[in-house]
């Protein structure tokens, strides 16, 4: 009989607490500003304990990135009917979730330029081809590969990373319909339909 090994609540806390710290200096400076020393005191932890979790800072922005861009998707209802296509039925769903990173735009693109960045990019990619694997509209795909979906969700991914980008910069963002258009596009490249 195998057990199952629940995860200790003081190390749960403790994670949670150096990621949360790490997210609170990314919002008020760039990575390159932030060294092991203040996240630790940011979170009230020991240097040690930060070793518990993360190799190194990188790891720890990337982490703090992902568990930003997680709340940017946590209340999102998937959409449910597709009656004009799926470009359609996406584009407002993409649009909030746009929305919702723009707010943090500043935050996502210093997690992107950390020493974390790859590691993050990576954990984008497989968090957005996991939800996009879910999606009731794209079951009819749903016996395709991971190559598959992590070719779908680079792409989304690589779109929204350089809209951030020219946020920051100052530039404008997408619209509804060009979020419709640019998805259109990877769906139907991706799926040859």
């Amino acid at each position: 009989m195998s057990k199952t090994r629940r995860e200790n609540p003081i190390v749960t806390r403790s994670r949670a607490a150096l990621t949360e710290a790490a997210i609170a200096l990314l919002d008020e400076r760039s990575a390159a500003q932030i060294s092991i020393k203040d996240v630790v005191e940011a979170a009230g932890m020991s240097r040690p304990t930060f070793y518990q979790h993360f190799a190194d800072l990188g790891a720890v922005f990337a982490a703090a990135g992902l568990a930003r861009l997680e709340e940017s998707f946590a209340d999102l209802e998937p959409p449910s009917q597709a009656p004009e296509g799926l470009q359609n039925a996406f584009a407002p769903v993409l649009a909030l979730i746009v929305e919702r990173m723009q707010r943090h735009a500043v935050f996502f693109h210093r997690v992107h330029a950390s020493s974390g960045g790859a590691a993050y990019h990576a954990q984008v990619v497989t968090f957005t081809a996991q939800r996009l694997r879910r999606e009731p509209l794209l079951q009819a795909w749903s016996d395709r590969d991971e190559v598959f979906w992590e070719f779908l969700a680079a792409g989304m991914v690589w779109v929204i990373n350089r809209q951030l980008a020219a946020w920051c910069a100052g530039e404008p963002g997408p619209t509804e319909a060009d979020l419709a258009e640019i998805f259109a596009f990877i769906f139907n490249r991706t799926t040859g339909k």
